[in-house]
């Protein structure tokens, strides 16, 4: 009986890494990942993580009858996530959705061992589910619009997402000469509990609120104090004819503007204050500030601007899905978080996903989105 040498046992494992090799190539989902875009560190990176996540749980999605837009965006990446893991040949365990009412909530939470995800659109004022009190490693809670978690749980909610922490570490609130501007009124109170923890100082005029329907030039040329904005235009508009008469802002105290509002917005916001001037500020754009599938902004209109943006939103990466560039922003986002929690929950923490990288903080699991800028008419997009 022949004995296996070291030297065979060598050969047979370089063999072996060859034929696995090959196959991998040869996977449609490898090979047409990056579309027609060259492959950049971001989108390998992505790839390397998806690849590298296998499916090593039993997984059972639960939702509500009363199921959004959000709620569908969500479950549609999850199916995408579970097929594209199959389609590498490492799913071995099941995978199932459930869609019931909110009474019968606590029936399902505890009818199997599976590891169950149980997505949220809101939680009704009725809801009492004593069952999600107590902590269960193999449960995860998912809100898809701005809830508090209520229950002891592992919990993930976009919303509650606080890049705060990260951001007042730098530069960005050392001194009192920012202005940091929100949709979102609750944005702003995390941002002044981020603020307190640090000691760092800070007043009302920091903070300005707004809504999707305001005039936006007149609101920046209010709260800096601006007037004559149409007589500027015109100068704008004549500028080959006469000279360019810049006008200089009133609020010499504010020299970084920090915004946080979405894509659609973004677009109107940023032109609004070259259209006022302020060509000197410093513009830090929070996640959901552009769209490349979509276009939302010109590169030229964000040109010296920076800020945290989601990978898969200045990524154009093929996931098999051929409606996705239709899809809004928004509704990317929500596939998004569907697709990356079935791989991050075999993962674990530093899964590097469309939205970035997950880590657990105590039960809350939170993203760190990527760093991006704009120069010379290019995006710029860089690891933390």
């Amino acid at each position: 009986m022949n004995s296996i040498t070291p030297k065979k046992i060598l050969f047979i494992s370089a063999i072996l890494l060859i034929l696995s090799c090959c196959a991998t190539t040869s996977n449609p989902r490898i090979t047409n990942f990056f579309g027609n875009d060259n492959p950049n560190d971001i989108s390998k990176k992505l790839l390397q993580s998806i690849t590298a996540s296998s499916q090593t749980k039993h997984i059972h999605l639960i939702y509500f009858n009363d199921d959004t837009n959000k709620t569908n965006m969500f479950l549609e990446g999850a199916r995408t996530s579970f097929f594209f893991q199959k389609s590498l040949e490492k799913n071995r365990k099941d995978f199932s959705f459930k869609k019931i009412k909110f009474e019968n909530l606590c029936e399902e939470a505890t009818y199997s061992n599976s590891y169950k995800i149980i997505i949220f659109p809101t939680i009704p004022d009725f809801l009492d589910a004593n069952c999600l009190n107590k902590y269960d490693s193999n449960l995860l809670l998912v809100y898809l619009e701005e809830e508090k978690n209520i229950f002891n749980n592992n919990f993930i909610s976009l919303k509650y997402q606080n890049f705060f922490e990260g951001l007042v570490l730098s530069d960005l609130f050392v001194n009192e000469d920012y202005l940091f501007i929100t949709k979102n009124m609750n944005e702003i109170e995390r941002l002044i509990v981020a603020l307190e923890e640090k000691k760092i100082k800070y007043n009302s005029d920091n903070f300005l609120l707004i809504e999707d329907s305001k005039n936006f030039e007149d609101e920046i040329a209010s709260a800096f104090d601006l007037k004559n904005s149409e007589s500027r235009k015109n100068d704008l508009q004549n500028i080959i004819k006469h000279d360019l008469e810049f006008v200089s802002r009133s609020r010499e105290d504010i020299s970084k503007v920090i915004l946080s509002s979405s894509s659609d917005v973004a677009n109107r916001i940023i032109p609004a204050f070259k259209y006022n001037l302020l060509f000197d500020l410093e513009l830090y754009n929070l996640p959901n500030h552009y769209d490349i599938w979509k276009e939302t902004s010109s590169v030229s209109d964000l040109e010296g601007t920076y800020g945290l943006e989601f990978p898969i939103l200045v990524n154009r990466i093929n996931l098999g899905n051929k409606d996705f560039f239709s899809y809004s922003p928004e509704s990317k986002i929500n596939y998004s978080l569907g697709f990356d929690l079935i791989n991050f929950i075999n993962y674990g923490n530093n899964y590097f996903g469309l939205l970035g990288e997950y880590n657990y903080t105590g039960n809350q699991i939170r993203i760190q989105p990527i760093n991006v800028s704009f120069s010379e008419g290019r995006l710029i997009q860089s690891l933390n």
